[in-house]
């Protein structure tokens, strides 16, 4: 892929990203669950990862958490966005690279939701040392399966659609 174009769909997939979590943040809470969130801004991952690859995936990932915290001013923010992020991502990675056919997108998805939340409560815990925080772990364990199912069937829905679009894929 061209350099231009690389760095442009990177832009992109960040933008829509970040976009999407602003959006996320201003909606009241869906979930029964205190700091649960959907995570729509993994949408841009997943995407990335299928249709780009696992460095443009974690690429995304990566500046997508930084620049959300930095947008957001918050330090602790950006530490659990970015250590539940790349895990999630790096994850995901493995999985498609363990097969395609083994995992389909969606699986995918739900395996990054849950990768998410253990890394955000493992961050969490390397930053207070209570581990009262892991009694939360089996709340976020549920709510991640229905959340990481919606990522999943909305990446899906945006990778088969741009399917066959000339997108210089990797």
């Amino acid at each position: 892929m061209a350099p231009t174009r690389r760095v442009t769909n990177l832009a992109l997939l960040v933008s829509v990203g970040l976009v999407l979590g602003i959006i996320e943040s201003t909606l009241p809470p869906l979930l029964p669950v205190p700091g649960a969130r959907l995570g729509l801004a993994n949408i841009a991952t997943v995407i990335a990862l299928y249709l780009y690859g696992p460095g443009m995936a974690l690429e995304v990932t990566i500046l997508r958490c930084v620049l959300g915290g930095l947008l957001r001013g918050s330090v602790v923010g950006l530490v659990l966005s970015l250590t539940g992020g790349v895990l999630s991502t790096l994850v995901m990675i493995l999985l498609v690279l363990l097969g395609k056919r083994l995992f389909s997108v969606v699986g995918v998805s739900v395996a990054g939701a849950v990768t998410h939340n253990i890394g955000q409560l493992g961050a969490a815990y390397l930053l207070v040392r209570q581990v009262a925080l892991f009694y939360y772990l089996p709340y976020l364990m549920l709510i991640s399966i229905p959340t990481g199912l919606f990522v999943g069937f909305a990446s899906r829905r945006v990778i088969n659609s741009l399917h066959g679009i000339s997108l210089g894929e990797v």
